[in-house]
C-alpha cells in the first residue's frame, strides 16, 4: 500500500510541473507578435523617436534601471522623457541587440525575458505586456545591465 501511494506522489509529483507548463506556453503567433514589438521599438530608438518609443508603453508604465538609474520611472510621460534623454547620449545609431529568451502567459498578460547587448552594456530585461484593445504594450520593464 505504501509503494502505491509512493508512486501516486511521483506520479503527480512530475504531472503537474509538465502541466502548469503547458498552461503557461504562449502560442507562436503570440511571440512572433512579441519580437515584432521589439524590433519596431529598436528602430524607433535609432531614429532617435522618443515618443514612437514610448507609444509601445501603457500609460501607466513602469520602467526600473538600465541607464536612466536605479530609480523608477512611472508613466508615459516620464518614459518619453526618460528615452528623450536617453537618445541624446548617443546621436548615431545604436549597436544593439535583442535576443527574446522567453515569453509566459501570466493570466491575460506576458512576461518576456529578453537578453541585451547594447554598445558595451550587457544584461537582461524582463518585460511585462498587457493586451491593450488592438495591440501588446509594455506596463513594465526591468533592466538589468553591466559594462564589458
Amino acid at each position: 500500500m505504501r509503494l502505491a501511494v509512493t508512486l501516486v506522489g511521483l506520479a503527480i509529483g512530475f504531472a503537474l510541473p509538465t502541466f502548469a507548463q503547458e498552461q503557461n506556453t504562449v502560442d507562436p503567433e503570440v511571440r512572433q507578435q512579441i519580437e515584432a514589438l521589439l524590433v519596431k521599438a529598436d528602430e524607433a530608438y535609432n531614429k532617435h523617436d522618443a515618443a514612437a518609443l514610448a507609444a509601445g508603453y501603457t500609460e501607466d508604465a513602469v520602467f526600473v534601471g538600465g541607464g536612466g538609474g536605479p530609480e523608477p520611472h512611472y508613466g508615459h510621460q516620464a518614459l518619453e522623457k526618460r528615452i528623450a534623454l536617453d537618445m541624446a547620449s548617443y546621436p548615431g545609431e545604436v549597436s544593439q541587440s535583442h535576443e527574446l529568451i522567453q515569453v509566459y502567459a501570466l493570466g491575460l498578460d506576458l512576461c518576456a525575458i529578453e537578453k541585451l547587448t547594447i554598445e558595451q552594456w550587457k544584461g537582461y530585461a524582463i518585460l511585462l505586456f498587457v493586451r491593450e484593445p488592438d495591440e501588446w504594450k509594455i506596463r513594465m520593464e526591468y533592466v538589468n545591465t553591466l559594462v564589458e
